[in-house]
């Protein structure tokens, strides 16, 4: 995933919905960099890699090929 990035956070300590969040870094030492999007606003905050889920807002689209069919 290439960063910085929009993401949706899903983590333990946060029951319900997924966050809104923009992904920062990705660290070496097993943290995720991120902006939480919070009601107050944006907070920076460290997520550790175990337990947190990142998901891309936007749904890929698919390479795929037209198959045409002869009549």
């Amino acid at each position: 995933m290439e960063t910085p990035a929009d993401v949706l956070v899903y983590f333990g300590q946060i029951a319900g919905e997924p966050k809104r969040a923009r992904l920062l870094a990705i660290s070496p030492h097993g943290y995720y960099e991120v902006n939480l999007f919070t009601a107050s606003g944006a907070r920076r905050t460290l997520l550790p890699v175990q337990g947190t889920i990142l998901v891309a807002p936007e749904a890929e689209e698919a390479p795929g090929e037209v198959l045409e069919v002869e009549r």
